[in-house]
């Protein structure tokens, strides 16, 4: 089955927020045909950053492997790269722009509120002009949402992630536990789990405040639905849905229950994920793209083969199953005060395009193009969260790319404030009216 059918059904899954583009060399059929733009005749030296800094990252070795392709075609192109991990990235990438973030040409980012403030202080390039219509033609209906301001399009999609439920089926098996369908079920098998040794049911990686809040925006997904959190993302509705308060109480009844360990702030989203890797945790909340960790890591022990992906387990009473947290948001932009506007266009245009395709083949992402791929390589676990996201219906962006950057911060750092003895429910919530609120 080729990836033109995959296309169809996700732009009805995912039509809430999505992005990407195209570009480069190639038969009209290849990732990357008909790029838009000139040739420049002389050396052009691109640099460009991304945050996949890890050399077990697949999408790292996806990025490598699609840059050494650029470079072969277009000889007078030099890419120089440069990475992070992620907090630091957005960091680093923050204070850069705080000037004009003169070493950088085209990077790695997030849509929708958190590029928001970069279009506003006129930091970044449109792309409109670049893009043929051979190009726009290739892009997934409804994948652009996310990249659209003012009536301008900055960047186009590269793939798009569905936040997972993973479990370690084995471990679930020797607690005598069953795999969580529901709230309820969840906390019996964080009660079951314990008794492993040398177990943590689940692998938060807290200290990366971004992990800490896909946990809470789990379970309010389940307490206040994917409708009521867009309309309070988007400014339409105030933060104060009595389910935000208790998806809180939850995640503190989960953490006192023993849930994440003893210390969960003290290991981020590589330390979470090497628990889950080598057996030290029973599940691990993330986004798809683990899928296909799970079966490339070599320094992971886990088997594969014992791993299953589940949708977020419900609120009895509450919610929507088809409700879920994910869509496209991350691409690849162009700095405004780069030297070299084409190029770079074109180059973004092409990566995402690249991206999209390879995180689709490989299992790690849902591709923003219609271009065709080969899905012969899909890993089980990818199709099993194929399989729950062709019955999704409204997604929900993470928070901290739909919040404007200040109110964003302060959700993250807020949502770890829960991963701690006494934590303070009702000040997370007036911390979330004040930030949001406005």
């Amino acid at each position: 089955m080729k990836k033109n059918l995959i296309s169809r059904l996700a732009a009805a899954v995912l039509s809430a927020t999505m992005v990407l583009g195209l570009a480069a060399c190639g038969s009209k059929d290849e990732p990357g045909a008909e790029t838009p733009g000139s040739e420049t005749g002389g050396e052009v030296t691109l640099n460009v950053w991304h945050q996949w800094s890890n050399d077990t990252n697949e999408l790292k070795k996806l990025y490598d492997q699609a840059v050494a392709d650029y470079i072969k075609d277009n000889p007078n192109v030099k890419i120089e790269t440069q990475t992070l991990d992620t907090e630091a990235y957005k960091t680093k990438i923050s204070a850069e722009f705080a000037g004009d973030a003169k070493g950088i040409d085209v990077f790695y980012y997030w849509g929708a509120g958190t590029a928001r403030k970069l279009v506003n202080a006129d930091k970044l390039l449109p792309i409109d002009e670049y893009l043929t219509d051979d190009v726009k033609s290739r892009i997934l209906e409804g994948s652009t949402t996310a990249f659209e301001y003012d009536g301008k399009l900055y960047s186009v999609p590269s793939f798009s992630w569905f936040m997972t439920l993973f479990a370690n089926k084995k471990m679930f098996e020797d607690a005598g536990a069953k795999l969580p369908e529901t709230y309820e079920d969840l906390v019996d098998a964080v009660e079951k789990l314990q008794k492993l040794d040398g177990v943590t049911p689940i692998a938060a990686g807290a200290k990366d405040g971004w992990n800490a809040a896909f946990i809470y925006q789990a379970l309010a997904l389940r307490e206040v639905g994917a409708d009521n959190i867009n309309k309070m993302l988007t400014g339409e509705v105030p933060f104060e849905d009595a389910g935000y308060t208790e998806a809180a109480n939850k995640l503190v009844e989960l953490y006192d229950m023993g849930a994440f360990g003893k210390n969960p702030l003290e290991s981020g989203n590589d330390d979470a994920n090497a628990a889950f890797g080598n057996e030290r945790a029973a599940m691990r909340i993330m986004g798809s793209w683990m899928a296909n960790g799970i079966y490339t890591d070599t320094t992971a022990t886990i088997d594969p083969a014992n791993v299953v992906a589940l949708n977020m387990p419900m609120v009895s009473g509450k919610g929507n199953a088809t409700d879920y947290a994910g869509g496209f948001v991350e691409s690849f932009w162009v700095n405004k005060n780069t030297a070299n506007k084409e190029e770079a266009a074109k180059f973004a245009i092409y990566i995402n395009e690249r991206m999209g395709v390879a995180a689709y083949e490989t299992g790690t992402g849902f591709s923003g193009w219609t271009t065709e791929a080969d899905e012969s390589n899909l890993n089980p676990l990818f199709i099993q969260i194929k399989e729950i996201l062709g019955k999704s219906k409204a997604g929900v962006l993470a928070w901290d790319t739909s919040l404007d950057s200040e109110p964003a911060t302060i959700h993250n750092e807020m949502v770890q404030t829960l991963f701690a003895p006494n934590a303070d429910v009702d000040a997370f919530i007036e911390e979330h009216k004040a930030a949001i609120n406005k």
